[in-house]
């Protein structure tokens, strides 16, 4: 910056710099760091990110600094500053260097650096859909990150979030949501003025904050009013005058850019008023500038970004040519050009930087120093010049798409802003990034539909559809896809209507309404025209998918083979649709009478996938294996199976698209059998990635019925209520029961039988009258405990009514899911039956405790059926009963002998597996009933459940404390810094300054005077109140006015009031 307009010396901004030395004191250590920076537009965030750069680099400890802005004209280009900053990082390296930063995540940033990546061989991995690519990318990116910080720490700045496109913020916030160790402080910074003014930045920035462990935060304000008197003797050269000082202050609001254009104003424009705002400052400076620094200014000012020399010197040309005048000249002079400028331009140019209206960029480009004076510059040009220069501007050569765009809207020029959009949304294809195709498409079909024909209109309207699908907009991909179906409706476009209404029913599937769904794919199956063979295989196969997702898995069984023979004869070209419904009847056959079928048809499956290397049936037929050896009570190949598809897409890239899937599969199989340990890593390695809630869909609800039953806090409380949340907006009924099983017991375990029989009808209502016998049982089981509750609850309220309708419902209940496992023809002798004759058996045994037939024995039997089965929990929970059921004997000794064992080993269960919630009720119900329990061995398992809310926040912890001791000097506060381990954190922020001299070197008696001047008095009142005489007030108050730079008293007083010099008391 040219010191005339800014300070050379970094001012103020303390707090903020030991915050970023704690940040990358901690990167340092392995504990990964996120720091969210933000504040209105010129109160220095990006001179703060200019100094910490600038300071980084002076450390001893290197590190290695990427910094990524955003700029204005590239808002409509997906992942624009991702590529320009992977760009010039990766250049740096050799061949084998690149390979090795690159790893798994090589083929999806071959789709945004397909140059650069091309030399990398492209191995055999899986197809990703469009909706996963985005977090396929960021996976990518975030890999790239993790290599480089194993040689040295990375600090990686993410400049101007709020004018980045959507692809660049979806990025942001998966950085940010990540938690897992490594070397890396990632900082993201935005203007709040500008982000407030886009819902859609606001919707990240909310994304941002909704995780367990969100990033630091740090909003910078105006600065202080003694950083401000720094400011302005860094400009001035000299401490400022209290009316210096005062005037600044209220004209630019102790804003720094506004400060600085203040002070340039009243330099240049002696006599003037000065305004406050930025856009007459600015004005008035330019208009005492030369027509060449004019014509410069004007020139970059609605660009958007920096911009080369020979570039500017282009755009000048055309617009001269396209004006049909000559640019103004103030001199007749010789001039000499270069850089790529003739001799006007070049003049031009050097004035504009010699006043600090532009800046020169590292690489040599120019900018006018600020978004806002850029702002403020067009802003102030007439409405013929602003559209003549951005049609100049739309059309320059060498300009990409999303840059021609923006200035083809801005000049209205409508045609090429169509034919500009439509080449982002191709762009964005390549890229991945559905989210900015879709705003692309929508802009362009928002000016019309240009050139294409009536039908082609309509096809885009169905490619819109599907991408509005992949960018996670459901709702808009129905609207779509609704006014597709008008667009084609005669009898030729019978297969074309086919797919609309298949899109249609996956569409309503994800939006949760399911009878809907399944009316769009029979309506799709009964359009299908005889002879297209591969279109009647897929939506043949969607069809099958959605009646196995309701538990109709008869018909799904049907169905689903004829997909597989309409594939099979469709050919070579009919493979993926042959896999995907390979995997619907395998996963239908699970359910049937011979649920060893499965097995070889979902591997099957499996192995289609992999063959055609289609990533989303390849997981999902895993997924289904899993659960259908699970079912079949090998519970230990299936977790072997899911460990190795999780290896997998750690192999492919894919850890955070799938793995956390995975995790969530083998976390409930874990859970079910008792080793809670084992599950409860698997779902913190997931929350290491932070996942929004669809990746985290399945883990979520195993996570929380896993804290439910360890330790029923808080941590329980926030995953139940954000997980029924989601279901209650798009219900899934094979993640309905689980969750309302949890949150039934969670509301048990607090004694709120009101929620938990709101819990137990919603999960019974979502399997009722399907033929998923499985979950009919497992519901069954939970709404009878909770029956049995609100009955001993009634009858000590002497509620009769109560009563008798819990015991009609629960016989109601109890009769319609033995009905759905004996219509399901499953063999009693089967091993998938017996989990749910366990469930089942202990429904019974509640509905006898109903009728008042509670009898050990029954209790007994339950557990050891879940003995067989191998869920130790359950084992427990039953031996709880028992101990319960025998306690009420009519000889008290005989009660207490009989209910010892069952209830010892109901604690030693509860206290292996960490159930503090049961282990509670059980300790409660020894005390009650005289038994002595067993010491507990070691450190007290009673007291520390062992839940995810401990463990969980164990890296948290940890970087709090380090944070603690890591805290760097606060430059002139008096705080000392606490070196860290590598003494980052001191380095970086310095030693501590002398304090600042008192405001404007007032001593403390002259303070005193002056709060006395404040309040009206006299030399001789204010002698004879501060006991000095008249004489020596004289000579304090004649100081005062000279170091407060004012002609007399009153002046005084006013500068004393509005800089705030005296203490409050004495006004």
């Amino acid at each position: 910056m040219p010191s005339g307009v800014s300070s050379a010396r970094f001012v103020g901004r303390d707090e903020a710099l030991s915050r970023i030395a704690v940040a990358l004191e901690a990167a340092a250590g392995g504990h990964r760091r996120r720091l969210l920076i933000s504040g209105p537009g010129g109160v220095g965030v990006s001179r703060l990110v200019d100094e910490s750069i600038v300071r980084v680099a002076r450390l001893s400890h290197p590190f290695t600094v990427l910094r990524w802005r955003a700029h204005p004209a590239r808002t409509l280009e997906p992942y624009a500053p991702v590529i320009n900053g992977l760009e010039a990082f990766l250049s740096g390296f050799d061949e084998a260097e690149v390979w090795r930063l690159l790893g798994p995540g090589a083929e999806a940033l071959r789709m945004l650096l397909p140059d650069l990546v091309a030399a990398v061989p492209s191995g055999r991995g899986l197809r990703v859909g469009p909706d996963k690519r985005p977090a396929w990318v960021a996976e990518a990116v975030l890999g790239v990150l993790e290599r480089a910080a194993e040689r040295q720490p990375v600090l990686l700045v993410l400049e101007d979030l709020h004018v980045a496109d959507a692809a660049t913020r979806s990025m942001a916030v998966f950085l940010t949501r990540i938690n897992r160790p490594a070397r890396i402080c990632f900082i993201a910074t935005y203007r709040t003025d500008r982000a407030a003014m886009k819902e859609t930045t606001l919707a990240d920035l909310t994304a941002i904050a909704d995780t367990e462990d969100p990033p630091d935060r740090l909003e910078l304000g105006p600065l202080s009013r003694d950083e401000l008197a720094q400011l302005i003797a860094g400009i001035e050269g000299e401490r400022p005058t209290a009316a210096l000082l005062m005037l600044t202050s209220e004209r630019s609001g102790r804003n720094p850019l506004l400060a600085e254009e203040v002070l340039a104003a009243r330099r240049e424009l002696a006599g003037v008023s000065i305004g406050t705002s930025l856009r007459g400052l600015v004005a008035g400076r330019l208009s005492l500038r030369s027509a060449e620094c004019r014509r410069v200014v004007r020139l970059l000012a609605p660009i958007g970004e920096p911009i080369a020399r020979d570039s500017l010197q282009v755009v000048a040309t055309e617009l001269d040519r396209v004006s049909g005048e000559l640019p103004e000249r103030s001199s007749t002079g010789p001039r000499r050009g270069g850089e790529g400028l003739d001799a006007d331009l070049r003049a031009g140019v050097v004035e504009a930087m010699d006043h600090g209206l532009v800046v020169e960029e590292s690489d040599g480009s120019l900018a006018l120093r600020h978004e806002m004076i850029a702002d403020a510059v067009e802003e102030d040009l007439l409405p013929i010049e602003r559209r003549e220069l951005r049609h100049v501007l739309a059309h320059m050569p060498g300009f990409g798409p999303a840059i021609r765009a923006r200035h083809a809207l801005a000049a209205h020029d409508v045609a090429s802003a169509h034919a500009a959009l439509l080449d982002i949304a191709s762009m964005a294809a390549e890229r991945g990034a559905a989210q900015d195709r879709l705003s692309a498409l929508e802009l362009a079909m928002e000016l019309g539909s240009g050139a294409l024909s009536e039908r082609a209109a309509a096809e885009l309207i169905v490619e819109t559809a599907d991408v509005a699908a992949a960018a996670g907009q459901a709702d808009r991909s129905a609207s779509y896809l609704e006014a597709a179906s008008r667009a084609f409706g005669g009898r030729e476009d019978a297969a074309v209507l086919a797919g609309i209404h298949e899109r249609r029913g996956k569409v309503e599937r994800t939006l949760g309404h399911h009878d809907r769904a399944l009316a769009e794919h029979r309506r799709a199956a009964e359009l299908v025209p005889a002879g297209a063979t591969l279109l009647r295989a897929r939506v043949l196969g969607s069809l099958a998918q959605t009646l196995m997702l309701l538990g109709t898995f008869g018909e799904a069984e049907s169905i689903a083979a004829s997909a597989i023979d309409a594939a099979r004869e469709a050919g070579p070209d009919g493979r993926p649709a042959e896999g995907h419904a390979t995997c619907t009847l395998g996963i239908a056959r699970a359910w049937g009478a011979d649920p060893a079928e499965s097995i070889p048809l979902l591997e099957d499956a499996r192995d289609i996938a992999l063959e055609i290397g289609d990533a989303e049936d390849y997981f999902r037929a895993v997924l289904n294996l899993t659960t259908a050896l699970t079912l079949l009570h090998r519970g230990p190949e299936a977790i072997d199976v899911t460990n190795e598809a999780i290896e997998r897409a750690r192999t492919f890239g894919l850890e955070t698209v799938y793995g956390n899937t995975l995790r969530g599969n083998v976390a409930e199989a874990l859970f079910l059998t008792g080793r809670w340990a084992e599950a409860r890593e698997a779902i913190r390695t997931a929350l290491e990635w932070s996942p929004g809630p669809d990746a985290f869909a399945d883990a979520a609800v195993t996570s929380a019925a896993l804290e439910v039953e360890s330790a029923s806090g808080d941590l329980a409380a926030r995953l139940l209520g954000r997980r029924l949340l989601d279901l209650r907006n798009a219900p899934d009924p094979q993640s309905v029961v689980p969750a309302s099983r949890a949150a039934a017991s969670f509301a048990m375990w607090l004694g709120d039988l009101h929620d938990a029989a709101n819990a137990a009808e919603l999960g019974w209502s979502a399997v009722r009258g399907t033929e998923d016998w499985v979950l009919a049982s497992r519901m069954a089981a939970t709404y009878l405990e909770v029956q049995v509750a609100i009955v001993t609850d009634a009858r000590e309220r002497r509620a009769i009514a109560d009563v008798a309708t819990a015991r009609e419902r629960a016989g109601r209940v109890l009769a319609e899911a033995e009905l759905a496992l004996r219509s399901s023809g499953v063999p009693v002798d089967a091993g998938s039956r017996r989990e749910s004759e366990a469930q089942l058996a202990t429904a019974r045994a509640y509905a006898a405790r109903l009728d008042g037939r509670d009898l050990p024995t029954v209790w007994d039997s339950v557990a050891r059926g879940w003995e067989r089965v191998g869920d130790p929990y359950q084992v427990a929970r039953a031996r709880w009963r028992q101990a319960e059921a025998a306690l009420p004997a009519s000889d008290a000794r005989v009660g207490r002998a009989a209910a010892r064992a069952p209830l010892l080993e109901a604690v030693r269960v509860a206290r292996e597996l960490g159930a503090a919630p049961l282990l509670r009720e059980l300790e409660g119900l020894a005390r009650r009933a005289l038994i002595t329990l067993p010491a507990v061995p070691g450190p007290a398992s009673a007291d520390r459940p062992g839940g995810m809310e401990d463990a969980g926040s164990e890296q948290a912890d940890q970087a709090a404390g380090l944070a603690d001791t890591r805290v760097g000097v606060l430059s002139g506060n008096g705080r000392t810094a606490t070196t860290g381990e590598h003494g980052i954190a001191a380095d970086f922020v310095g030693r501590p300054e002398k304090p600042a001299d008192a405001a404007f070197g007032l001593s403390n008696r002259e303070r005193e005077v002056l709060g006395q001047i404040v309040l009206g008095r006299t030399n001789r009142e204010i002698g004879e109140r501060l006991f000095i005489s008249q004489k020596t007030v004289g000579v304090h108050v004649g100081n005062i006015l000279a170091k407060l730079g004012v002609s007399g008293r009153v002046e005084a007083a006013m500068v004393a009031v509005r800089l705030d010099l005296v203490p409050t008391r004495a006004r």
